[in-house]
Formats: structure tokens, C-alpha cells, sequence
């Protein structure tokens, strides 16, 4: 039985998720399957992107093309609230920033500074953003290769600067915690370990953290948390430890915002917010993969089949944001 590109990419980062909770003893067996679905599943990303951007094979999209980037594919990582009506996306050939208008509108503006990179992890805290993944066919030989290690940049991504591992290491999910007098906190879920690294002196040193498969990883105030196949792990000591959240739903999906509201996706599809202090409450489920989310507010943006849409009503009602030529 050959699956759909749908069902690759729905298994790679959803069905796992379910499997794993609901089989703890198929864990080890289904680690080394989950390599092979996610192998196929990038394919079938990056085919779908070349379909929708009308790009080649092997050749850069040119900044005309930018404003296709509402309606790719391969999305990693949407961020909302750096600035008014701004959402910046993530993906597999660089970051943009979408100003988007009351009705959905906008004018793709990217990818930021030239930089075709893919950044598979991808976070801003207090002001500097922090990525990590792969070069780009025309990215500077300064990032390193095969990986990113971390940068960091302090002008919202026209810039970067090596900040360790260069060249080593692929974070796929990456969070910063600001505050208690010291340099920045950074978490770094390494794939290939499955483990969560942690950086206490703002991304310079690293130390391996603990043994976690995780799809997603956040901090809201001083707590961090992870999606994993057992549920969401919660750590309130800086990544040393981490427990499960028993009143948290499933997620593989997780977003807040400055306000620490929380929101995300569980492997069944359903949507889910919960406000700082308050308890979880679930919405509409959303039909196919969903790539990334974000959350400001309580707008949600979510990245999937349809492209990037929002809701202001947890899934009730959704506005494509629609790209102006």
C-alpha cells in the first residue's frame, strides 16, 4: 500500500504522537520507523512547495516569488505580536514577514535580509531572534554546514551572528527564557539525541539536557514546556527535570503569547487555548496537517493545507490571509 504525500506528513508529525501514548512498549520500535516516515514526509513537503511557489528544483526562489510564501508548504515556525499586525513565518527557504490588514490582507516582505536558510528551530526573545538548521543554496559560508548551530540576531533577521555549534548541531524546536538577573536561558530540542539541550549563559555553552522526545517547545514566564508522546512535560527548574501537565490535552503543537496564554494543536486536530491562569478549553478540530502555529491574544494563526489562516473564535470561523500582487 503506497500512502498519499497527506498521510506521509500526517504520520511524521501527528499519528506518531497517538501511537507512542497509547503503546508506551512500542516506544524503541517506533523510534527508528518514525526516522523512515519523516524522511518521506519531508519529500513529500518539499514537493508540494515547488508545486504551490511554481519553483525548480535546485534554484532559489527570487524575491518577486516571496509573497507565495502564505500558501507554502514546509512551515516550521510562525511567530505573532513582534510588532502590530505583523506575523513572521519560518520557512524552508527563509523567514518572511507578513503585515497583515483587518481583512487578511498582505505584502510578503522577504525572505528578511537575502537568507535563503531553512530554520528548523526558530524563536525571538526580548528582542533578538534565535535560529538554528540548515544553510541555503546561496546562504553565507559563515553559517556553517551541514548545520546552523545557533545564531542569533538582534535586528529581527536581516542580520546573524555564529553564536555556538556552528556547523554541529540542528535544533528542531528552540525556547528562551528572559529574566532572574542572568543572560538569557536557551532550549534546544535535539532531534538526533532526543533529548532537550539547555544553554544557561544565553546559547554560548551547551549541556545535554534530559532524554525527551518532543515535537515542540515553548517558554511561558519561567516554565517550560514540551510536547511528547506521553502528554505535555512541564519543567519549572530551567530543563533539569520535567513532568507530565495531567489536565493538559494531547498536544504535539504548542504557541503562547506576552501575555503567557497558551494555545495549540493535539494529535487529533482539535484546537486548543488556555489563558494565563485559567484552564484549558478546546475549539474546532482542523482537517489535515497542521505545520505550525502562533498565538497573540486571542487571535490563533495556524500553517496547513489551506495555508496560513487565523481565527479570533478558537476555529469557529477562519480568515485566509490573502496575498496582495
Amino acid at each position: 500500500m503506497q500512502w498519499s504525500p497527506d498521510e506521509l506528513i500526517r504520520y511524521s508529525r501527528n499519528e506518531q504522537y497517538t501511537s507512542l501514548r497509547n503503546h508506551p512498549t512500542d516506544r524503541k520500535r517506533m523510534n527508528s520507523t518514525r526516522l523512515v516516515a519523516a524522511a518521506a514526509a519531508t519529500v513529500a513537503i518539499v514537493s508540494a512547495t515547488l508545486l504551490l511557489s511554481g519553483c525548480t528544483p535546485g534554484i532559489a526562489a527570487s524575491p518577486d516569488e516571496s509573497a507565495k510564501v502564505a500558501n507554502a508548504a514546509h512551515i516550521h515556525e510562525l511567530i505573532a505580536g513582534v510588532a502590530p499586525g505583523v506575523l513572521l513565518v519560518a520557512t524552508h527557504d527563509g523567514l518572511f514577514k507578513l503585515p497583515i490588514s483587518t481583512s487578511g490582507a498582505t505584502n510578503a516582505v522577504g525572505p528578511i535580509g537575502g537568507l535563503d536558510f531553512d530554520p528548523m528551530g526558530f524563536t525571538i526573545a526580548a528582542g533578538t531572534a534565535y535560529a538554528s538548521g540548515h544553510p541555503g543554496p546561496t546562504a553565507p559560508k559563515s553559517f556553517g554546514s551541514p548545520n546552523l548551530g545557533l545564531i542569533t540576531s538582534t535586528d529581527l533577521g536581516e542580520t546573524w551572528t555564529n553564536t555556538a555549534l556552528t556547523g554541529m548541531t540542528d535544533f528542531h524546536g528552540l525556547a528562551v527564557m528572559i529574566g532572574g538577573g542572568g543572560p538569557p536561558r536557551v532550549f534546544g530540542i535535539n532531534e538526533s539525541r532526543q533529548r532537550i539541550d539547555r544553554s544557561l549563559d544565553g546559547g554560548v555553552t551547551w549541556n545535554a539536557g534530559p532524554s525527551l522526545i518532543a515535537r515542540d517547545i515553548l517558554v511561558a514566564n519561567t516554565t517550560l514546556y514540551a510536547t511528547t508522546p506521553e502528554g505535555l512535560a512541564v519543567s519549572n527548574d530551567a530543563g533539569a527535570t520535567f513532568s507530565l501537565d495531567p489536565t493538559a490535552p494531547p498536544l504535539y503543537l504548542l504557541a503562547t503569547d506576552k501575555e503567557s496564554t497558551l494555545a495549540g494543536v493535539d494529535s487529533s486536530g482539535t484546537l486548543w487555548i488556555r489563558p494565563a491562569g485559567q484552564n484549558w478549553s478546546s475549539g474546532r478540530s482542523l482537517t489535515g496537517p497542521v505545520q505550525a502555529v502562533a498565538v497573540d491574544g486571542t487571535r490563533i494563526f495556524v500553517a496547513d493545507d489551506r495555508g496560513i489562516t487565523f481565527t479570533d473564535n478558537v476555529g469557529v470561523t477562519w480568515t485566509p490571509i490573502e496575498v496582495l500582487k
